[in-house]
């Protein structure tokens, strides 16, 4: 290889790099704004952060703690990246023990403790095939999955419905919302969520679902 044809090949190469780490800076100044649709949605509200760029909410919602934070789910083999968004209510809740259920588990789920619950459940009748039912107290689980038979499937019948997750000290919901784009990532191995749009009112309205199912232990064993 000739000096000339070296020259041109380096040059090539720093422009790519530029060029990433541009992509890179203005990948992450996108991702600062993708709760900008919620603002308002709690009372109190402080905006964070993490070291990606990717932003959570927390503050009040109905007297209680809750949080609004954005997850990007990059492990799963052969499909392209996902950002989900976790609405959770800190609130006492009369379950004992831990109660999962996902909408089509792979056990890659690094955002949830589905995949470490010792108990699989057997969906209750009506409920869809693709759904996993896992707990950490198998009676405490049965006597729950009766009582959120219905509510339940409404959640899951939105195929963006991940996980709806109980435990003594509160509800989580996980929500899909947003695929990258696929000729972008194959080509930089950046995820980018051009569509990802998240308003006030749906995160209200999850948050709002999560106090309604805390709610139903009330009275319970």
């Amino acid at each position: 290889m000739t000096a000339a044809a070296i020259a041109i090949a380096s040059v090539g190469i720093v422009g790519l790099g530029a060029a990433f780490l541009r992509d890179q800076r203005q990948e992450k100044s996108r991702r600062h704004d993708l709760l900008a649709g919620c603002r308002g949605a709690l009372e109190g509200e402080v905006l964070q952060h993490d070291h990606a760029g990717y932003p959570s909410l927390t503050g009040t919602y109905a007297g209680h703690r809750a949080e609004l934070r954005l997850v990007v789910d990059m492990i799963q083999l052969r499909k392209l990246p996902v950002l989900w968004l976790q609405a959770t209510l800190h609130r006492p809740v009369a379950i004992g023990g831990v109660l999962s259920l996902m909408k089509r588990a792979s056990n890659t789920e690094f955002f949830s403790p589905h995949g470490e619950l010792d108990h699989h459940m057997r969906p209750p009748p009506g409920f869809p095939s693709e759904l996993s039912l896992k707990a950490s107290n198998m009676a405490a689980a049965e006597d729950w999955a009766a009582r959120l038979a219905d509510p339940a499937l409404e959640f899951f019948a939105d195929d963006r419905a991940k996980e709806l997750l109980l435990t003594p000290k509160g509800v989580r919901l996980t929500w899909r919302v947003a695929e990258t784009e696929r000729g972008h990532y194959l080509t930089t191995r950046l995820a980018r969520f051009e569509r990802a749009e998240i308003d006030r009112a749906g995160a209200q309205a999850l948050l709002a679902r999560a106090a309604d199912l805390a709610e139903l232990g009330e009275g319970a064993a």
